[in-house]
């Protein structure tokens, strides 16, 4: 029931009609929600990632679920994580997303939106196992928009500091 409520919900986001303002002034936005056994928690783009961790526990599993959203069209979603060595991927990434290594020690997991044919929405669920004893990684995430039709391209972009190691999963202050 709970798949079939999210294949729907998905169906809804992907079918509706977007379309390319003529003037786009508004910064795309996005959620990363991560949870395993005994975490959960959602990251946005109003956190202040300049000045928190988070924790991940050495191998455990976690459920992760990626949405960008923009209600002018979602462009490019860039999702950098660390390599299979720190961060493993239960699941394939699958089309429209795909996975390439940009390092020894860093993966990028892309969205490329289409100008004829934009999605207000971007999302990417899967699993993964965080790996490591005291590795310090980073996941970096940048959306851009079209920028409407003058093209001049509205984006968001973090960097999330992550500690993995033989602690309980939690976000701490820095």
């Amino acid at each position: 029931m709970k798949n079939s409520i999210l294949i729907l919900l998905l169906l809804v986001i992907f079918s509706c009609e977007t379309e390319i303002p003529e003037t786009d002034t508004i910064d795309p936005t996005f959620s990363l929600h991560l949870k395993s056994a005994s975490f959960e928690h959602t990251f946005t783009q109003d956190d202040d990632f300049d000045n928190i961790i988070l924790r991940l526990k050495d191998d455990e599993g976690y459920q992760f679920s990626l949405t960008s959203v923009d209600d002018g069209g979602v462009r490019i979603v860039h999702w950098q994580v660390p390599g299979d060595d720190h961060i493993h991927f239960d699941n394939a990434i699958v089309n429209p997303w795909t996975i390439r290594d940009i390092s020894s020690a860093s993966r990028m997991i892309e969205f490329l939106g289409d100008r004829n044919d934009p999605y207000g929405a971007a999302i990417i669920n899967g699993k993964f196992r965080a790996k490591g004893n005291q590795a310090f990684v980073i996941f970096g995430i940048f959306v851009s928009d079209f920028g409407g039709e003058s093209a001049n391209y509205n984006s968001t972009s973090i960097d999330l500091n992550i500690a993995i190691g033989p602690w309980e999963a939690e976000v701490i202050n820095d």
